[in-house]
């Protein structure tokens, strides 16, 4: 309950800036960037009260989002945690700190590799105390709230900040805020996972002479690791926007809008493909027209399955596979993703109808 209604809101609600963290992480630094900050967190003078101060601010983010939301309506059932024994509640409330904490957990694990690797393990001990203050600061502000409950109803007000511009007319528009506002950690974890394949597979490309069946097979697995987000667009149409298949657009018309929301959702792990290898702009896009014709046939499956996720995994693993050995021969990137590409729009006016 804990976990739905406050580590799940936090992320979801926050969605945009953790994916601007991820663009200026993954875009903007490279692994030589990101090991000498690591370097100066663990061996500076001052790196630990440096690391520990940014770590302050993101634990009094959670503490006063918690200690905001708790106050709203819909959460009055959040104050019968109250009736729960003490330690069971200190350990619930343990929990939800630390999915709270989720990304200083994982940077700590990075931290551990860095001092692991360059021999300094003996520098790494004060993130747990670290860790320590930070999740008691979230729990006492969870303990403060449930004692002192306060309920309010919002009241709408009137904005001394207003956008420059009206929300634009426009499907893709729409379908992009649908998936920040209300698949926001689903959004968070796909494009994690992908952008973190995408780097590692650069990175290990960037280590010796190799040719481009390297970074075929590790950005295909990257490309296709973003199928969940496919499928959210899918149930989005399919589920959400009902009266959208009703309207009178051609065929043609839905086809092209599925091609660019899918090529505008994998310029992400181009970039860091771009950012941590020497690739050239013809290799770039061959990698690219891959990922886009591999994601638009994986999501066209969807419509001949009904959306069920289920039964697409075994097509999804067995055609990775094929794929796979289809690169080692190597065939040419280019006729690969023509084919993915033919086939969707073959199979898109028959499936799209069931």
């Amino acid at each position: 309950m804990l976990l739905l209604s406050t580590v799940f809101v936090f992320f979801r609600q926050r969605a945009g800036t953790f994916f601007v963290l991820l663009g200026i992480l993954f875009g903007f630094l490279s692994s030589v960037e990101h090991h000498a900050f690591a370097v100066f967190f663990l061996t500076g003078s001052n790196g630990m009260a440096y690391l520990f101060a940014i770590w302050l601010l993101y634990a009094l983010l959670c503490a006063q989002f918690v200690v905001t939301i708790w106050k709203q309506p819909e959460y009055t059932f959040i104050y019968r945690a109250r009736m729960w024994p003490s330690l069971m509640r200190l350990r619930r409330f343990v929990l939800m700190a630390f999915g709270l904490l989720q990304p200083l957990l994982y940077y700590g694990i990075y931290l551990l590799t860095i001092a692991v690797q360059d021999d300094i393990l003996q520098r790494l001990w004060p993130i747990f105390p670290f860790y320590l203050i930070l999740s008691v600061i979230i729990i006492l502000s969870a303990e403060w709230r449930i004692r002192n409950p306060v309920l309010y109803v919002p009241v709408k007000s009137r904005a001394y900040i207003r956008w420059p511009f009206r929300r634009p007319v426009s499907w893709i528009y729409w379908s992009f805020e649908w998936l920040f506002r209300e698949r926001g950690v689903t959004l968070l974890a796909g494009k994690l996972g992908a952008m973190l394949v995408a780097a590692g597979t650069m990175l290990y490309y960037s280590t010796d002479i190799y040719d481009i069946r390297l970074p075929a097979v590790g950005l295909s697995l990257a490309y296709l690791l973003n199928v969940g987000l496919s499928l959210e667009l899918y149930q989005w149409e399919s589920q959400v926007w009902l009266w959208g298949r009703s309207l009178p657009v051609p065929a043609r018309v839905r086809f092209g809008r599925m091609i660019v929301l899918h090529a505008l959702l994998i310029v992400p792990e181009t970039l860091v493909a771009v950012r941590n290898a020497p690739l050239s702009f013809f290799e770039v896009m061959q990698l690219y027209f891959l990922g886009l014709g591999i994601l638009v046939t994986s999501h066209l499956y969807f419509y001949k399955a009904g959306g069920l996720p289920e039964s697409g995994m075994q097509v999804f693993l067995f055609g990775f596979a094929a794929l796979t050995v289809v690169i080692l021969y190597k065939v040419p990137l280019l006729v690969i993703a023509g084919c993915f590409l033919l086939v969707s729009v073959y199979f898109y006016p028959r499936w799209y109808k069931q």
